[in-house]
């Protein structure tokens, strides 16, 4: 019986992503408060959890309300989402350390930084592809909120291991402040990183293996959309050291031709400093996640378009309405 409930079409309401971010987001809080004030570290791994889950499942909740024309499984939402934050990750990290050696300079750096992006899509998309080689209906919605909910899962384990980090740099130092730092950055930038590269390359994959068009192929849109969200990916993680490289050549200091970190600035930098920094930062991210946004927007609108013509594409126009 639990087998067969989980091969039923999985289904939520439109307003359920309401009650999921508010409902964790009250649970986060007040385990986090108990932490801080108890000390006990029985807690952390629910502020580990329940932080770096919350809002990549609110997504994937948002989502599957508004896909009406595809069935996706608990099963295959389930080992989706699983599968991409244990073994697309695990299978990313091994393949970054020993295919990508560290490049010189802000360009050769910047290109490792692409090549993080296209191993860690690679993954994904591998992913999709295996928990969904039995879907019987594959759409473009379909494809963008599996992959969606792929992203999710790859996103949701990194940053768990992220919280993780900040917990053992700061044990003694209040650490339950430093695991909710790391989360609130990293929730807030969730939607706009994994969930929405890997919704467009399902959008993609699922377009080329749409009926009567059989299995899984690699054509020209999904090679360009692999392109594009590995190039977007890429820029993502490169922002942070382009911000820092950037700002010292701005505020006078020099270009110097090497990969800036957060131990580049000699001393404390100046307030210029740190406001051309924030400025070129947060500027390059919002770039890559309006990119992103609209990019998704116009191929869920397109696909929905597609659909809806499709049907009367191969009637002729002003035919008879005849009865049978």
């Amino acid at each position: 019986m639990a087998d067969q409930s989980l091969r039923l079409p999985i289904a939520a309401g439109k307003r359920a992503w309401i009650a999921v971010l508010a409902t964790g987001a009250l649970v986060w809080v007040l385990a986090a408060g108990v932490t801080a004030l108890t000390g006990d570290a029985i807690l952390i791994p629910t502020l580990f959890l329940i932080g770096s889950f919350l809002v990549p499942v609110t997504v994937v909740t948002f989502a599957l309300a508004r896909l009406d024309d595809c069935r996706l499984t608990t099963n295959v939402v389930l080992k989706g989402f699983l599968a991409a934050g244990t073994i697309g990750v695990v299978v990313s990290a091994v393949t970054e350390i020993y295919l990508l050696p560290t490049g010189a300079g802000p360009v050769g750096n910047a290109l490792g930084f692409f090549g993080v992006g296209a191993i860690e899509e690679v993954s994904k998309g591998a992913v999709l592809v295996a928990v969904a080689w039995r879907v019987p209906q594959r759409t473009v919605h379909g494809g963008m909120v599996l992959g969606a909910t792929v992203g999710a899962g790859f996103a949701a384990f990194e940053s768990t291991g992220y919280a993780f980090w900040a917990y053992i740099q700061h044990t003694n130092d209040h650490p339950e402040l430093s695991i909710l730092q790391t989360e609130v950055s990293r929730a807030m930038l969730a939607p706009f990183g994994h969930l929405t590269w890997t919704a467009l390359l399902g959008g993609a994959l699922f377009a080329a293996a749409a009926p009567p068009k059989g299995g899984f192929r690699v054509t020209r849109r999904v090679i360009w959309t692999f392109l594009g969200v590995s190039a977007l990916h890429g820029a993502w993680d490169a922002s942070y050291g382009w911000g820092i490289w950037i700002t010292q050549g701005v505020t006078g200091n020099g270009w110097i031709a090497d990969w800036p970190d957060g131990t580049y600035w000699e001393g404390s930098p100046t307030q210029r400093e740190q406001w051309v920094f924030q400025g070129t930062y947060d500027g390059t991210l919002a770039v890559v996640a309006l990119i992103g946004v609209v990019w998704v927007i116009l191929s869920w609108r397109h696909a929905r378009h597609a659909a809806t013509s499709a049907p009367a594409a191969g009637l002729p126009i002003n035919a008879p309405d005849r009865q049978p």
